[in-house]
């Protein structure tokens, strides 16, 4: 049975960390008011110094409460009713106008920490006996019909205010809490967005540095090769392609170290700009290639850049790994669609070992750059049967920017 009393009076949330302003402004109110606009004339000096002292104590009391009572405010309202109840002994002439601006505040603090209704009326059926019990002592039940129409106006208007402080209360910590979550939403963007260039710069290195780094030494094994053949003619001209490569590769390099995101449209063709990626496989390796480029529309220079460093990766892959005789190169575009597929009849490889192949990101790149155009991939290939890779990418015509 104590325990449910207990409970009835204790707060329910785990932490009171209301503003105290309000009840700070209305124990200060109650007491101008007693002391220098109502009961000047009723009260002498030892009753004004005994007011002020227990007056001081309640106020001590609240501002302290978190750390003093924590969890069980049923002591705290307890301790704060009986030294309400001792004005009518410390000022017997002034205590009603004390206890007209007291109790109301009293109940205001209990508003703050209980949510629960019920806890509430109980409080304030507390503090009303207190305040009933005092003028039933000093005037009799004629104060009761005196001044018990004066305090019920005074507690709804405490009620009213304190339903629309808590409300304005809980407005600001909703509004701190979202704030939280977009600083937190920020600081998740901000990681994502670095991760994501991290990922596009190491793309555009291996597009660019590593890829022409292999060329050229797939030209220099080339001419390696010619030369202890005697066949030097054939390496001179390895070399002047091999120096062209070079060149290539480095104006690739500087522009992806520029970060250079030109969004503008630019005359170049597409499928000549393929056809330089062919003829500079040709230029290396002895495999026969094929090709049949069928795109009609201005294609967005992002897709561009993408689709033609897969051909070239696709290609690099071809010379180094394949050992084919023969591939093929189709791009088509059919019904907003380009359609990519790249055969050849090398000796393949097992695709379930893509994963575990440490430093093979050419195939990385080549799916992190198709996810980025919302297209799809499949890769099939088998030992001693080739490989085919097969891409589709959707393309909205006037579209110019699509993630890198």
């Amino acid at each position: 049975m104590l325990n449910k009393f207990k409970a009835a009076f204790t707060t329910d949330s785990d932490s009171v960390s209301l503003p105290k302003a309000p009840t700070i402004v209305g124990f200060s109110l109650t007491y101008v008011t007693t002391i220098f606009l109502v009961s000047i004339e009723k009260l002498d000096l030892h009753q004004v110094a005994g007011f002020t002292i227990v007056m001081m104590i309640q106020l001590l009391l609240y501002l302290f409460s978190n750390n003093i009572f924590k969890h069980k405010y049923w002591i705290y309202f307890g301790i704060q009713g009986i030294l309400a109840f001792n004005y009518a002994v410390i000022a017997p002439k002034g205590y009603v106008a004390i206890l007209l601006g007291l109790i109301p505040v009293l109940i205001f603090q209990g508003i703050m920490i209980y949510s629960d209704t019920v806890k509430v009326i109980i409080l304030t059926v507390f503090f009303y006996s207190i305040f009933c019990v005092n003028l039933i002592i000093s005037d009799g039940s004629k104060g009761l019909i005196d001044y018990i129409p004066i305090l019920l106006p005074i507690t709804s208007g405490v009620y009213a205010y304190a339903a629309i402080f808590l409300k304005q209360v809980k407005l600001r910590i909703e509004t701190q809490k979202i704030l939280k979550q977009l600083e937190f939403a920020y600081e998740k963007v901000e990681e994502l967005t670095l991760i994501n260039e991290r990922q596009r710069i190491a793309r555009d290195l291996h597009d660019t540095l590593s890829q022409g780094l292999a060329g050229i030494i797939m030209q220099l094994e080339a001419v390696n090769a010619n030369l202890n053949n005697n066949n030097i003619k054939r390496a001179q001209e390895i070399v002047q392609n091999s120096m062209k490569h070079a060149r290539k590769t480095l104006s690739e390099s500087r522009l992806v170290i520029d970060d250079l995101r030109i969004n503008t449209n630019t005359d170049i063709d597409f499928a000549k700009a393929v056809e330089n990626e062919i003829a500079e496989f040709k230029g290396v390796s002895n495999t026969s290639i094929e090709t049949d480029i069928k795109i009609e529309s201005e294609i967005p220079l992002n897709i561009f850049k993408h689709i033609l460093y897969i051909v070239r990766e696709t290609l690099n892959n071809i010379a180094k790994h394949s050992k084919a005789k023969n591939a093929l190169v189709e791009i088509i575009e059919n019904h907003n669609q380009i359609k990519i597929n790249i055969m050849d009849d090398g000796i393949g490889f097992d695709t379930k070992l893509l994963d575990n192949l440490f430093g093979h990101y050419g195939i990385l790149g080549i799916s992190e750059r198709v996810r980025n155009m919302n297209g799809k991939i499949e890769i099939k290939s088998n030992r001693k049967s080739g490989t085919k890779l097969k891409i589709i990418i959707p393309i909205r015509k006037g579209i110019n920017d699509v993630n890198e």
